[in-house]
């Protein structure tokens, strides 16, 4: 594999943990600033970790801009892109307003301010949300586009390496084993072999989050039933 897509996944995972926080803050009102200004950073960091990690990559860039585009003509994208530079370059904290009462959820609210006029309609909680299905979903989509570049569990794959006119003893060499490591003199055992190269890697680290806030996980190969000699 290329390149470690790791620091990605950890920024998701960060992302998601903060946002995880604010509803269990009750009457907290700074404990909900401090986890929507710690959110608002994570999710700003994703992108910037996509960028890292995948510099160089063919079609990358062109893909890449082709969401930033997006995230540019969305009004909540946009909103928390603005979030972040006045909360870490001025100080300013925009939730400013809280609803609730007896046998009632207390809600926080975006207020506006002169830097940024315009905020969510819906709740704090809720515009977090939806935030974070749309970074989630920008994460997924480069997993699925880029997959085998990233994502060990995709790349290593009989199919994919055949695509590049390799061969599972290719695949060994390229993690550092030796080629042959995993022959067992068996020759119906190849996917055996393919799935302990599978296993000696990382692959996507935040298929909980994607499968909580997209309904979706990665497309990677199911496990083969326990080996038996010669395909008995």
């Amino acid at each position: 594999m290329r390149r470690s897509f790791s620091l990605v996944d950890h920024k998701v995972a960060e992302a998601a943990f903060f946002l995880g926080k604010i509803p269990d803050c009750g009457y907290d009102f700074f404990g909900v600033q401090c986890y929507v200004s710690a959110f608002a950073s994570s999710t700003r960091s994703i992108t910037f970790a996509l960028q890292s990690v995948l510099s160089g990559l063919d079609g990358f860039a062109e893909w890449y801009e082709m969401r930033r585009q997006e995230l540019r003509g969305d009004p909540l994208a946009r909103f928390f892109h603005e979030f972040r530079r006045v909360n870490q370059h001025i100080g300013d904290n925009l939730v400013n307003s809280s609803s609730g009462g007896p046998g009632e959820p207390t809600r926080y609210w975006f207020a506006p301010t002169d830097d940024i006029p315009n905020v969510p309609n819906d709740d704090v909680h809720t515009s977090c949300k939806k935030y974070m299905v749309t970074i989630t979903s920008l994460v997924y989509d480069c997993y699925i586009e880029f997959g085998p570049h990233i994502d060990g569990h995709q790349r290593y794959t009989e199919d994919y390496f055949r695509s590049i006119g390799k061969t599972i003893a290719d695949a060994e060499e390229e993690n550092d084993f030796p080629r042959g490591w995993t022959d067992i003199g068996d020759s119906h055992a190849e996917a055996y072999r393919w799935q302990a190269i599978r296993d000696s890697v990382i692959g996507c680290e935040i298929n909980d989050i994607f499968d909580e806030y997209l309904g979706k996980t990665m497309p990677i190969p199911e496990r083969l039933p326990p080996y038996a000699p010669d395909g008995t």
